[in-house]
């Protein structure tokens, strides 16, 4: 009899088994969990969007830009450049997202917009 669990032995519950195969064959469908602010070479601020579990450590799926009048609030808001920040702590709670997801103008307005609030 095939037994994933007992191949594996890394997982001990069937949806631990299943959660790694699609992590595994990359159908695994990616939860936002984690933010970091950069600099993109020319200056302006951005945000990538991670999620922080995978077998692989960590998947970066998407940056987006910052627009320049949220400039000040990140300043005054103590968060530092090249951290990565958990979302719970800029008002989000984890979210299922991909690359064309994030992508989405109206989606970006509205995630910057509920991160900023949260730091300012």
């Amino acid at each position: 009899m095939f037994d994933l669990n007992a191949i594996l032995k890394t997982a001990s519950l069937t949806s631990d088994v299943t959660d790694l195969v699609s992590d595994l064959v990359g159908k695994k469908e990616r939860q936002v969990r984690k933010i970091k602010f950069f600099r993109y070479k020319e200056g302006n601020l951005g945000i990538a969007f991670f999620d922080s579990q995978t077998i692989h450590g960590e998947y970066w799926i998407e940056n987006i830009p910052v627009p320049a009048e949220y400039e000040p609030v990140f300043e005054a808001s103590g968060f530092d450049i090249g951290t990565k920040y958990d979302v719970v702590l800029l008002g989000l709670q984890p979210f299922s997202a991909d690359k064309k997801v994030l992508r989405t103008p109206a989606i970006q307005k509205r995630l910057l917009s509920v991160i900023f609030e949260a730091i300012a």
